[in-house]
C-alpha cells in the first residue's frame, strides 16, 4: 500500500504536547517555524516507500494520527506492538547493521494514519528549540518503557492473565471511565492481541470467552472492550502505577 503524500505541516499545532516545555512567546514563534514534511496512509497493509524515506534523510517518523501495528516474526511466531499518536518510530533497516537472526517485519494502518517525517531539514530548524528534540526523545524513551511492559506481560503463565494484564495496561492510553467500568477504545482483531501476548490465536479467543464467562471484561457490539471491577493485583496489593482515566 503506497503512501499518500499531504505536504508540509505546522508540527507544533498537530502536536502541542512537543512545546510543553517552552515559554508562551517561544511556543508561538516555533509554531510558526517547525514545519515537516508528512504523508497519509490508507487502511491496511503499509509497505514503507523506501524513495520518499531515503531522499529526505530521515531520523524518524512521528504519528499524528491513526493506529499502526508493527509485526515482527521470528520463526513463524509473530510479536506485535500497538502505536498511536506521539509514537516515535523508524519503519526501515539500518543498512550498516548486520542482522544474524532471520526475522521479518510487516506494518499494518488499522485506521487511515498520518505520519509526519523528522528529517536532518526538521533538525536544523528546530536547533534553536532543544526543548523540542527532548521531548521526542522522550517519546521515544516511553516507548521502549512500554515495550518492557508488554515483554513482562508475555511472560505470564496464563493466557487469560495476559489479556487481561494487557488489557489494562492499553486502558492506561486509551480508556477512559464509563458508568459500566473502563472502556478501551480500540478494537483489535484476536490475531492481533495474540501477537500481543505471544499467544496462539486459538487460545486468545478461548481465554477471552473465559474472562467474559468470569465477568472481568465484556465486548460492545462494536469491537471495543469495557474492563469491569479493579486493575489486577500483584502479591495481594495494588500493581505499582496506578492506571489513572479521564471521566468521560
Amino acid at each position: 500500500m503506497p503512501e499518500t503524500g499531504s505536504g508540509s505541516v505546522q508540527l507544533l499545532d498537530l502536536d502541542p504536547e512537543l512545546a510543553r516545555d517552552l515559554d508562551a512567546r517561544r511556543a508561538r514563534e516555533a509554531a510558526r517555524r517547525l514545519y515537516a514534511r508528512a504523508f497519509d496512509l490508507h487502511r491496511g497493509r503499509w509497505l514503507p516507500d523506501r524513495d520518499l524515506l531515503t531522499r529526505s534523510r530521515p531520523i524518524g517518523l512521528l504519528v499524528l494520527d491513526g493506529l499502526l501495528v508493527r509485526e515482527a516474526t521470528v520463526d513463524q511466531h509473530p510479536s506485535a506492538e500497538l502505536l498511536g499518536p506521539g509514537d516515535v518510530l523508524r519503519a526501515w533497516d539500518d543498512v550498516d547493521h548486520e542482522e544474524l537472526l532471520p526475522r521479518t517485519i510487516a506494518w499494518t494502518a488499522l485506521t487511515p494514519s498520518r505520519l509526519a517525517i523528522i528529517d536532518h531539514a526538521f533538525a536544523v530548524r528546530a536547533a534553536q528549540w532543544p526543548e523540542v528534540f527532548a521531548a521526542l526523545l522522550d517519546r521515544a524513551a516511553r516507548r521502549a518503557e512500554r515495550l518492557v511492559v508488554m515483554q513482562a506481560i508475555a511472560h505470564l503463565t496464563r493466557v487469560d492473565d495476559r489479556l487481561l494484564a494487557l488489557l489494562w495496561c492499553l486502558a492506561e492510553r486509551w480508556g477512559r471511565v464509563v458508568p459500566d467500568g473502563v472502556l478501551v477504545s480500540l478494537r483489535l482483531s484476536h490475531r492481533t492481541l495474540a501477537g500481543m501476548v505471544g499467544a496462539r490465536r486459538p487460545s486468545v479467543t478461548t481465554a477471552l470467552g473465559q474472562l467474559i464467562a468470569r465477568g472481568e471484561i465484556e465486548r460492545r457490539t462494536d469491537g471495543e472492550w469495557i474492563l469491569l471491577g479493579d486493575p489486577p493485583v500483584a502479591g495481594g496489593a495494588q500493581l505499582d502505577g496506578a492506571v489513572r482515566f479521564e471521566r468521560a
